[in-house]
C-alpha cells in the first residue's frame, strides 16, 4: 500500500547544523593581494588625473576619495566573505555555500556527478592552492567549483566522490 504523508520542513534537520570546512588562510591572503593589484592602476589613473587636472583640485581629490572608499569597500567585502565559504561533505552529497552580501549555496547529489577534476592556475600554485570542479550530467562547465582548497584536501575529497560514484554505477 502506498502512502503519501506530508513531512513538515520544520522537523527536517538544516544544513546550518552541520560543519562546513573553512578553506585555509592562505585563499583569503590570495584574495586580498589579487584585489590590491587591481586596485593600484586605479590609483595610478588617480595620479594622473592629478597632473592633467591640476588647476581643479577638487576633481581629483573626489576621484582620490572614491578610489580610497571602494577600496575599503572591496577589502571589507572580501574579508568577510572568506568566513562565509565553506564545504560540507555528507553521505549523500556535497554542499558549497559562499557569498556575505549576496548568498549562494549549491548543494550536488553524488548520484548527479559525471566526474571530478582538480585544476589551479599559477597564482593557486604560488599561493599553494586549487580548485575541485565537480561536473554532472549534461553541461560542458563544471556545476559546482570550490576554489581555495589545499590541494592534499582536494585529492581526498575528489577520491572520496569517485569513490561514491562507482557505488552508484
Amino acid at each position: 500500500m502506498m502512502t503519501n504523508d506530508q513531512i513538515l520542513a520544520t522537523g527536517l534537520p538544516g544544513i546550518e547544523e552541520t560543519h562546513f570546512q573553512k578553506h585555509p588562510k592562505r585563499f583569503l591572503n590570495k584574495k586580498l593581494i589579487s584585489k590590491v593589484l587591481f586596485f593600484i592602476p586605479l590609483l595610478i589613473g588617480v595620479g594622473v588625473l592629478y597632473f592633467l587636472v591640476e588647476e581643479v583640485p577638487w576633481l581629483w581629490q573626489l576621484a582620490l576619495g572614491l578610489w580610497f572608499l571602494l577600496f575599503l569597500t572591496v577589502i571589507f567585502l572580501s574579508y568577510k566573505e572568506y568566513f562565509v565559504r565553506g564545504y560540507v561533505l555528507r553521505e549523500q552529497d556535497i554542499t558549497y555555500r559562499k557569498g556575505w552580501l549576496f548568498h549562494s549555496q549549491i548543494t550536488v547529489p553524488f548520484n548527479r556527478i559525471q566526474h571530478t577534476e582538480i585544476n589551479h592556475g599559477p597564482v593557486d600554485r604560488l599561493f599553494k592552492l586549487c580548485e575541485l570542479d565537480i561536473f554532472t550530467a549534461g553541461g560542458s562547465a563544471s556545476d559546482l567549483s570550490i576554489s581555495g582548497l589545499d590541494p592534499a584536501d582536494a585529492a581526498k575529497l575528489k577520491e572520496y566522490i569517485s569513490g561514491k560514484l562507482s557505488t552508484y554505477a
